[in-house]
């Protein structure tokens, strides 16, 4: 499995219309173009998760919330990314790759120069408010945001922002997120094991 960062139109597209086969939404390609995008690649060369990290205004995430004004941490939104396209085919969730995957993530996050990231996910997924929470982020908005170009209609979401030196701190002190998949990925192997002894 390789992490490839992805610079050219053909690239992008690839990307964009895999994520769209998962998150039900094809960003348009000049918005991808105004920060880095990255790929994650299986041995066959096949793209199987990918990350946008949006260095540059405008991010989509604050365009979506209804009559806003701005941040107030940040309010020349200099020091802020927004991180967006965050997705792993679901065939890789329980395995050992969802784990490097993760690691690479928190990699380019950590490394990126922003003080800030800005993010959003649908109010139905609980299982990533419980995740977000963790590192304490600021609710920006939640509620009904406006449709942008690439979605299929509105959505109820959660838009947050969270300071990089506390997503640090989280998964330092927290490692059992990692702890809890490499069980996962021990269980589905014995599971897969003794499934085919049966046969």
């Amino acid at each position: 499995m390789k992490f490839k960062e992805l610079k050219t139109d053909n690239e992008l597209e690839v990307y964009r219309h895999a994520i769209h086969h998962d998150i039900d939404v094809l960003f348009p390609l000049d918005y991808l173009k105004q920060g880095r995008i990255f790929g994650y690649f299986n041995r066959k060369g096949e793209i199987v998760g990918g990350l946008a990290l949006i260095t540059k205004k405008p991010f989509r995430v604050l365009d979506s919330i209804p009559n806003f004004d701005g941040l107030s941490i940040d309010p020349q939104l200099k020091h802020t990314a927004e991180v967006t396209g965050l997705w792993l085919s679901a065939e890789n969730r329980k395995t050992f790759t969802s784990v490097k995957y993760w690691l690479n993530v928190l990699f380019k996050l950590m490394t990126c120069k922003k003080k800030y990231f800005v993010y959003a996910y649908s109010s139905k997924k609980e299982h990533l408010q419980r995740i977000y929470s963790r590192a304490r982020p600021i609710v920006l908005f939640r509620g009904e945001t406006k449709m942008l170009p690439g979605m299929p209609s509105p959505d109820h979401e959660s838009v947050e922002v969270v300071a990089r030196s506390n997503f640090y701190r989280h998964f330092i002190t927290n490692t059992d997120f990692f702890i809890q998949k490499l069980r996962k990925r021990k269980y589905n192997r014995k599971y897969s094991t003794s499934s085919k002894e049966l046969q």
